[in-house]
């Protein structure tokens, strides 16, 4: 009995102990100080770590657009700029000759005087018709109303008649003669003479009848053509006729 109730107060020391007579060691910590020589070390040593990546990132940024800039000089541009020199050279002649012809335009406009003219017609609409005034105790003068023109009677105009010679007359003196026809009442007369009936040569515009042709101007056995025109208002009238010197 005793040896099991010294085995059990054996065990419950056990037990206690750890919790009441343990003691747990308490961790040190240790701060290393640095020089301000070794921190100052320290800083330059991670900017140049920074300063190397940099260096690479930008080495390679340089290779990736040598390679680009390599592969763009292979392309064919000289079609490009072979359309761009055309164009540019249309542009250019077609602004030249656009450029001349306003420098024309404009000096032909001005060569008119517009501004002036258009000026001095704004002057003449603006203007105002003055009145003239009417003298007290006078009476204005009436404007005279035109004499209207008489119409001629075109009844009265006729058709030349031959009186000498008469027409087919085949033995005329080649000496001077006289042509007489017949008052037309026409405003004056054509008289035409000749020896071919298509080309008889116009000889006077007379207003007196008859007309005289002197020997000089006639030969003897030759066939002769003569026209009148009565010319008036009414219109023309004409008659032709031919006569035969001995």
């Amino acid at each position: 009995m005793k040896k099991r109730y010294i085995i059990g107060l054996l065990l419950c020391c056990l037990m206690i102990i750890p919790m009441v007579g343990c003691t747990t060691k308490k961790a040190t910590t240790t701060t290393t100080t640095q020089t301000p020589l070794q921190v100052l070390t320290a800083r330059v040593n991670n900017s140049d770590a920074v300063n190397t990546r940099q260096d690479q990132n930008i080495t390679d940024l340089s290779n990736r657009i040598t390679t680009e800039v390599g592969a763009i000089a292979h392309v064919d541009l000289s079609p490009i700029n072979a359309r761009l020199g055309v164009l540019e050279a249309l542009n250019t002649s077609n602004f030249a000759g656009d450029l001349s012809f306003l420098t024309v335009r404009v000096a032909s406009l001005e060569s008119y005087n517009i501004s002036i003219r258009l000026a001095a017609l704004e002057a003449r609409l603006n203007a105002s018709p003055t009145a003239t005034p009417v003298p007290n105790g006078s009476t204005p003068t009436p404007t005279p109303t035109p004499t209207p023109t008489v119409a001629p009677n075109c009844s009265t105009v006729t058709k030349p008649v031959s009186v000498f010679p008469t027409n087919g007359d085949m033995a005329v003196s080649n000496s001077t003669i006289m042509f007489q026809w017949s008052n037309c009442n026409a405003t004056s007369y054509e008289f035409y003479f000749g020896n071919n009936s298509n080309t008889m040569t116009f000889i006077a515009n007379t207003t007196d009848i008859p007309m005289f042709l002197k020997n000089s101007e006639i030969m003897p056995n030759t066939y002769y053509f003569w026209k009148v025109i009565a010319v008036s208002s009414c219109g023309n009238k004409s008659s032709s006729w031919w006569f035969k010197t001995q």
